[in-house]
């Protein structure tokens, strides 16, 4: 680190040292991960794209979000809230005409609440009664190319949130792949160490492999590992949504890191790692929160 680089960073950790942070940012910043509800701002982050977000509205997997910035840039479209609007305690810009719906995995962490409600909207014009003390923004008073490029930066970041994706849709061709190559059930369960009822199930695609069991029968198949479980019957919702939550994240990065892959490649093994694992048991209910804390206590000690 050169002289000028130090110097710099010397008064970045004075600066920070300076800071006070908010007691109500961080009581929410160390709890654990929830659920999102209407009025909470996070942090959303996937892969290289982070980006604060207050959420308008919660579907089953989804929330409708609005990108937050703190109050330098505005359009015409922008509802600027005063510091007292948030626990952040700052002036905010909440960039309305940019709304978009987001997928629950992409949420991070919850970092501030707002203290005022918001106004209702359900359609593309901009609500007519807006909080106390704010205001819809205007480039009149700042740059309008500056703000307009970091409306721009905005859009991009929302649209890359919006169409982040991870769970495989499951073709369920796994019986005809294994049939095509000429697996016998007998073959099937010598290779992966099941019972017969077991390798029964899964030659006839009624349950799925895990991605362990993928990568032993990805060779004699001449296929990737990927690729065999791409074939799987489709993953149930309540799993996807299960490992969707924003509760689930630390422990898919975990996984990430201890099995050297991406996120996303974590979270599907996870997936059908869980379902495969319920496909096993006897019972015909599910407790797909339960299963998951299983496999996560098992692959992640």
């Amino acid at each position: 680190m050169n002289p000028a680089q130090g110097s710099a960073y010397e008064r970045l950790v004075a600066a920070a040292a300076g800071l006070k942070v908010p007691d109500a940012v961080r009581e929410v910043a160390t709890a654990p991960p929830r659920d999102p509800e209407p009025g909470q701002i996070w942090r959303a982050v996937w892969e290289r794209t982070i980006q604060l977000v207050v959420i308008t509205a919660v579907d089953d997997d989804t929330v409708h979000a609005i990108p937050v910035s703190l109050e330098r840039y505005a359009d015409m479209d922008t509802l600027l809230l005063p510091a007292g609007a948030s626990t952040l305690e700052q002036p905010l810009a909440l960039w309305w005409g940019l709304r978009l719906p987001l997928p629950w995995y992409v949420l991070d962490r919850q970092v501030s609440q707002l203290t005022v409600p918001l106004p209702a909207s359900t359609g593309p014009a901009l609500p007519h009664e807006v909080p106390p003390g704010a205001t819809w923004g205007s480039t009149a008073p700042r740059p309008a190319a500056a703000a307009a490029e970091y409306r721009g930066v905005l859009a991009d970041s929302l649209a890359e949130l919006s169409s982040a994706h991870w769970a495989p849709q499951g073709s369920g061709a796994l019986p005809e792949l294994l049939q095509q190559r000429g697996i016998t059930i007998k073959q099937l369960a010598s290779q992966l160490h099941l019972q017969p009822p077991q390798a029964l199930a899964v030659w006839r695609g009624q349950a799925p492999l895990t991605p362990e069991q993928a990568e032993t029968l990805a060779a004699a198949l001449g296929l990737g590992a990927d690729e065999v479980l791409a074939a799987n019957p489709a993953l149930p919702a309540l799993v996807i949504h299960e490992l969707s939550r924003p509760s689930r994240r630390p422990q898919v990065r975990a996984l990430a890191t201890r099995t050297a892959t991406s996120e996303p490649v974590a979270r599907r093994r996870a997936a059908f790692g869980i379902y495969a694992l319920a496909a096993r048991q006897e019972g015909s209910t599910a407790d797909w929160g339960a299963r998951a804390d299983r496999y996560f206590e098992l692959h992640l000690r």
